[in-house]
């Protein structure tokens, strides 16, 4: 609410004029420049871990900065010292799962953009614009069709044409939880082998590697860790994490066959000599349904703990059914995977599809302008999709953020024209796209990146 009269209103003054910068590749030699931002933007300090172990998560191959061609004096400032970083980004060559034809699931290349952080004295200046432009202008070089990022404040980047793809469900379960799963699968299950080790060494994380990528093959919307950032993704600094547990794995095993992980740490609790600790399960993945419940079996029933904490769920997850729904299973929803079509023609034609369809989109993207045009979207009975440049009379206008937000599968397209956000054209286009590229289930959440 504005509470200032208009009598006192003062005269507008202008901002002041932005700042010119430039993009600039940044590398190991930029590690001063790179931390003080990175302080600076999320304020979280991580004691006992070093710079050059912060950094061992970034590609430098892919991590850029943006710098002020003219750098204002700072006070206390010494002579040489580097001038501060006016922004920064950067990407990792990662991979998420989406639709294929007719209910099938194919793992498409996807650019995880993270490490995005503008200086607090620079903000509202036009930074952010020309990283994020600069960022999909790149991409498109580099012929990745599609992007991904998770969003820390969601009113940012709907602008630069990512849309919500998937939404991150966390559930809350009480110690010794019953999971209601029917005997053939309960059955199924005990035929599943789970043990626990810790997760920080360099054998453990390999391991956790291929069951994250042998799960991902059966999860629709899972976003899969390159080896690279796998190998550091899970280190265990003591100091760090002060009195919290170290990141433990349970991995469910069938022989010698590793069919599902879970990552999770316990916190001690006491009330009156009555132990009630909580679980936290970061990230829980499994190649099938048996496996996923002799994982979820396991966290519900450690000694000395009250609640489990399940985070990165999805909204039709078994779990969440076999808890016994909603409200048993404590359900809270957040948005998780932001998906953004670098080149409409390529990611369209890279997915599958559930029906026949054969539309022509007129796509909006004033951010990358090969995109906005029109486009007609074809697949046949066989569910193999193909999008080609046309000139005919559009059926649906819309932004590309509105094709990011239902390219996993979620997030119908109809119901985005009830929401005022697509334009249908010509009566029940809007339902045709929907049904051809809705998926049987959800996307799950994607892991953090």
């Amino acid at each position: 609410m504005n509470h200032e009269s208009p009598a006192t209103t003062t005269p507008a003054v202008d901002p002041p004029p932005a700042p010119a910068t430039r993009l600039v590749d940044l590398g190991p030699g930029d590690a001063e420049r790179i931390m003080a931002l990175e302080h600076l933007v999320w304020f979280e300090v991580a004691p006992g871990v070093s710079t050059e172990e912060a950094l061992a998560e970034l590609d430098f191959e892919r991590t850029r900065g943006a710098e002020l061609v003219t750098p204002t004096p700072r006070v206390g400032a010494s002579a040489g010292t580097p001038a501060p970083l006016a922004g920064m980004y950067a990407s990792w060559a990662m991979a998420v799962t989406a639709p294929g034809p007719h209910g099938s699931l194919v793992r498409l290349p996807m650019n995880g953009l993270t490490w995005v952080g503008v200086h607090p004295d620079q903000r509202r200046r036009g930074v952010l614009r020309q990283m994020m432009t600069a960022h999909l202008h790149t991409a498109h070089d580099e012929g990745e069709a599609v992007a991904g990022l998770q969003a820390a404040e969601v009113g940012i980047y709907g602008r630069f044409g990512y849309g919500a793809a998937s939404l991150d469900v966390t559930l809350t379960l009480g110690r010794g939880a019953s999971l209601d799963a029917g005997a053939a699968l309960a059955s199924a299950a005990d035929q599943v082998t789970t043990h626990i080790v810790p997760a920080g060494t360099p054998e453990a994380m390999k391991v956790i590697q291929r069951a994250h990528l042998r799960a991902a093959e059966h999860t629709l919307g899972a976003v899969t860790r390159t080896d690279a950032m796998a190998a550091v993704w899970f280190r265990d600094f003591p100091v760090a994490r002060g009195s919290k547990e170290p990141m433990q794995v349970l991995f469910a095993t069938r022989g010698e066959d590793v069919c599902g992980y879970a990552l999770f740490r316990r916190s001690p609790k006491w009330e009156h000599g009555v132990p009630g600790g909580e679980v936290t399960v970061r990230e829980m993945g499994a190649t099938d349904t048996a496996a996923l419940l002799a994982l979820a079996r396991r966290v519900v029933d450690f000694d000395l703990t009250g609640t489990v904490t399940l985070d990165g769920r999805g909204i039709d997850d078994p779990l969440l059914w076999w808890a016994g729904g909603p409200r048993s299973a404590g359900l809270r929803a957040g948005d998780s995977l932001w998906v953004r079509l670098v080149d409409v023609d390529k990611a369209m034609t890279a997915r599958g599809y559930s029906t026949a369809v054969d539309l022509v989109l007129d796509v909006l993207d004033p951010v990358c302008p090969w995109n906005q045009r029109r486009w007609r979207l074809t697949a046949g009975a066989d569910g193999v999709g193909r999008c080609l440049p046309t000139d005919d009379a559009p059926d649906v206008r819309l932004p590309v953020a509105a094709l990011g937000a239902a390219y996993l599968g979620s997030r119908p397209i109809a119901g985005q024209a009830a929401a005022g956000t697509v334009t249908e054209l010509r009566p029940g286009a809007a339902a045709e796209l929907s049904r051809a590229m809705r998926a049987d289930v959800e996307p799950v959440a994607a892991i953090g990146f």
